[in-house]
């Protein structure tokens, strides 16, 4: 369960970064690269609930 909380914070963080990327309108490639970090994101959280719940 730790690990799932840490990736959570690093989700929140990804994400407010995104966020921030957007609202100043960040080169392309930037909100790009941010965009694609909160999926890998995302997408380990999933594997870790996976691994949690089999």
């Amino acid at each position: 369960m730790e690990k799932m909380t840490e990736i959570q914070k690093k989700i929140e963080i990804a994400r407010l970064e995104l966020n921030r990327a957007a609202l100043e309108e960040d080169d392309y490639e930037s909100v790009y690269e941010k965009s694609v970090r909160l999926d890998k994101l995302i997408e380990e959280y999933l594997e870790e609930e996976e691994k949690n719940f089999v």
